[in-house]
Parts: structure tokens; C-alpha cells; sequence
């Protein structure tokens, strides 16, 4: 046997295999028995060789297929695992993008009422001023009329006191 491979796998999966096997039959001739012996044993070999050989293939193509199979496998795995990484990640950008606008709506909202606070905040400032000009111009007013009350006071009496001073003097 050559390679120590095993004789007697069926013959009919390599085409090329089967040609090369019946051109190398011995020719149908009368031949010494010793050569015949020999012819035989290497046909035998050749048998040997091309089922060892179509062992290998079979075997070699088993491989390949299991490769491919395990490729394939790795390969859907792979994009299961980038599909649900994609799916986590757009969750996750949904959720910050969702985050965020709730950010911009609670900082638009403190701001309307910060300023409306502070619309209110002058509003009364503003009505406390006017009340406050309102009391100084009442107080000023008051003010002017006790003035000029004082003054016509000061006038009746300075009338009053340069007539006695007249009298007085005679004149």
C-alpha cells in the first residue's frame, strides 16, 4: 500500500480519477505470470493510491465546507452583535437626545420665569417710585403751602408791625 492509505473506497466521485484508473489496466495479453503478478500488485497500488487520494479530497472538502459553515456562523454572529450594539447605541442617542431636549425645555422655562420675576420685580419697583415721587411732590406741595403760609404770615405781620412803627413815630 502507498502512504499506508485504505483500498476499497467506491470508485465513480472523481471522474478523472476513473479514466486515469482504466488506462492504466494491464493489456489483455498473455504475459509471464511473475509480470502479471507484478501488474497486479501495482494496479492494486494504483487502487490504493486513488482511494487514498479520494479519502483526502472528500476529507479535504469536508474541511473546506466545515470552514465555510464555521465562517458563516462567525460571520452571522458578528452582525447579530453589531446589529444589537447598533440598536443599543441608537437607544442610548434617542435617550440623550430626549435628556437634552428636556434640559433646553427646563432651562427655557427657569428663564420665562426668572425674567417674568423680574418683569414683576419691576413693575413694583416701578409703582413704589411712582408712590414715592407721588408722597415727595404731595409733601413738596404741602411744603410750598405752609412755606407761602408762613410767608404771608411774616408779611401780615411785618404790615402789621411797620403800622404800630407808624403810629409810633407819626407818622
Amino acid at each position: 500500500m502507498i502512504l499506508g492509505l485504505r483500498p476499497g473506497l467506491p470508485a465513480g466521485n472523481c471522474p478523472s480519477v476513473d479514466k486515469a484508473l482504466i488506462s492504466v489496466q494491464p493489456p489483455k495479453t498473455s504475459a509471464p505470470p511473475d509480470e502479471l503478478m507484478e501488474a497486479q500488485r501495482q494496479i492494486l497500488q494504483l487502487k490504493d493510491t486513488v482511494a487514498a487520494l479520494r479519502q483526502r479530497l472528500e476529507g479535504a472538502e469536508a474541511s473546506r465546507a466545515e470552514a465555510v459553515q464555521a465562517a458563516v456562523a462567525a460571520g452571522a454572529d458578528e452582525i447579530r452583535i453589531l446589529r444589537t450594539t447598533i440598536a443599543t447605541l441608537r437607544d442610548e442617542l434617542q435617550a440623550l437626545e430626549a435628556a437634552k431636549q428636556a434640559a433646553v425645555q427646563a432651562a427655557v422655562a427657569v428663564g420665562q420665569n426668572e425674567a417674568h420675576q423680574l418683569h414683576l420685580t419691576i413693575q413694583n419697583l416701578r409703582e413704589q417710585l411712582e408712590r414715592v415721587l407721588f408722597d415727595h411732590k404731595d409733601a413738596q406741595g404741602r411744603q410750598q403751602q405752609s412755606h407761602q403760609a408762613e410767608l404771608k404770615q411774616l408779611h401780615e405781620t411785618i404790615a402789621v408791625l411797620r403800622k404800630q412803627l407808624e403810629e409810633k413815630n407819626g407818622n
